[in-house]
């Protein structure tokens, strides 16, 4: 037979490894180079296609490179493309699609 007591676990965690910090925002867009990135979920191609013009029109930005990775959608991108957008990006826009 039980002993009448009820087990409770604590479900929270605690905080391990080093705090990340992202990069510098930019102070504006206008005229600022971009790397697009697709995972290939559906739909998301239509919206970067559009998101990438309207941002040409409005604030003169240059889409320097455009990846479709239509591999795993829960796939982190690869450092080669991460390599080369921090050559010749100054930000990028990764989107995913539904």
């Amino acid at each position: 037979m039980g002993t009448g007591k009820i087990l409770v676990f604590n479900p929270t965690g605690t905080k391990s490894g080093k705090e990340k910090v992202g990069a510098p925002r930019l102070s504006g867009i206008e005229g600022k180079r971009i790397g697009v990135v697709w995972n290939g979920k559906l739909g998301g191609d239509v919206f970067l296609s559009r998101v990438s013009e309207v941002l040409a029109e409005r604030f003169g930005v240059t889409v320097v490179e455009r990846v479709d990775d239509r591999g795993d959608t829960n796939r982190v991108i690869e450092q080669a493309v991460v390599n080369r957008f921090v050559a010749t990006c100054d930000a990028a826009i990764i989107g995913t699609g539904d």
